[in-house]
């Protein structure tokens, strides 16, 4: 609990969840299984591309338009932590390796991150995103972005 506070410190801090209430962190963090709709509502107002107050639809939309998101994806179906990593990158506009930057998607994006230690811990490329993983890999993006990335 103590690292999930510290987390949301450095996010409030950092301007990674800017002014998300309280409650709708909380039920972020509790969230086992994000879905498309729902990582797309957060990451997107991270990266500043969409406002603070944009619903879960409109951020799915947009991120769906953008090709960050495989088509036909559910909106309340879970996203996959490969997905996640192609979501973060593309609305972070963050270079990849060679191997991305060849073939930018789900694939190398999650290798990316993985090398990059965006991503840490168990993993596996075709698992849900719990939502307090979410929220770590983007504080660990933010914190990069701040260092002049």
């Amino acid at each position: 609990m103590k690292n999930v506070i510290l987390v949301l410190f450095f996010m409030a801090s950092a301007a990674g969840i800017h002014a998300q209430p309280a409650k709708e962190v909380d039920l972020l963090l509790a969230d086992p299984q994000v879905s498309y709709a729902r990582a797309a509502r957060y990451v997107l107002p991270a990266a500043d591309i969409l406002p603070v107050s944009a619903s879960e639809a409109d951020a799915f939309k947009a991120a769906l338009e953008k090709g960050w998101l495989p088509e036909g994806a559910d909106p309340a179906s879970p996203i996959r932590l490969d997905e996640s990593a192609y979501l973060v990158m593309s609305a972070f506009s963050m270079r990849g390796g060679l191997l991305y930057r060849l073939f930018p998607g789900p694939r190398y994006a999650y290798r990316e991150l993985v090398y990059k230690q965006y991503i840490q811990g168990r993993r596996d490329p075709a698992q849900p995103v719990p939502g307090e993983r979410l929220v770590r890999i983007l504080g660990r993006v933010l914190d990069a972005k701040g260092g002049g990335e």
